[in-house]
């Protein structure tokens, strides 16, 4: 994939129409975002398509995956990661192939699911590098930028917010360490 297409601040390829979905809030098309609650914890959970599901569950477990919205959810404390309250199935987070970044003891914590690389890659290229967008980051990590997150993702969106964030994060670090020398 050529740098020059890259868009800087998330995984997409400008020039292709993978990019319009990539980073689109919406990406789930023809259905309203209705939050529900998780059976659980009864936290709200993110809408996700049973495509990313179906990619996320263990490979003996795809056939279980319904034809479905499914929602995240987004309680780091919860073991449960995807539910459908219409059909009451769950999937907790070892039924899942990637530990999900947010969830307690997630090891790694994947900055970008696509490209592979975990939040301390992030922040040590900030800090060491001086990098600060996304796209220099993952070329300079990987040499090569993939776009899948419909699949790759466990919410099925673009990971562009929680990347640019844990550059932030790298950013801080940087700046405090430079302050505590100067002082």
């Amino acid at each position: 994939m050529s740098s020059k297409n890259l868009n800087p601040t998330c995984c997409c390829n400008e020039s292709t129409s993978e990019s319009s979905d990539c980073c689109n809030e919406t990406i789930i098309i023809g259905f309203k975002e209705k939050t529900e609650p998780c059976p659980v914890c009864e936290n709200n959970g993110m809408l996700v398509g049973s495509i990313t599901v179906k990619h996320m569950v263990l490979d003996e477990l795809v056939e279980q995956v319904l034809d479905d919205n499914y929602h995240l959810c987004t309680n780091e404390k919860c073991d449960i990661a995807y539910y459908n309250l219409k059909s009451n199935s769950t999937f907790e987070t070892k039924d899942i192939k990637v530990p999900i970044w947010f969830k307690k003891d997630a090891d790694p914590k994947y900055a970008c699911y696509c490209n592979k690389i975990t939040e301390d890659q992030v922040i040590k290229t900030v800090i060491e590098k001086g990098l600060t967008n996304m796209k220099d980051i993952v070329l300079g990590i990987n040499g090569n930028m993939e776009c899948h997150c419909k699949t790759k993702n466990p919410t099925g969106k673009c990971c562009s917010k929680v990347f640019n964030s844990i550059i932030n994060k790298g950013l801080s670090i940087k700046n405090s360490k430079r302050n505590n020398i100067t002082h």
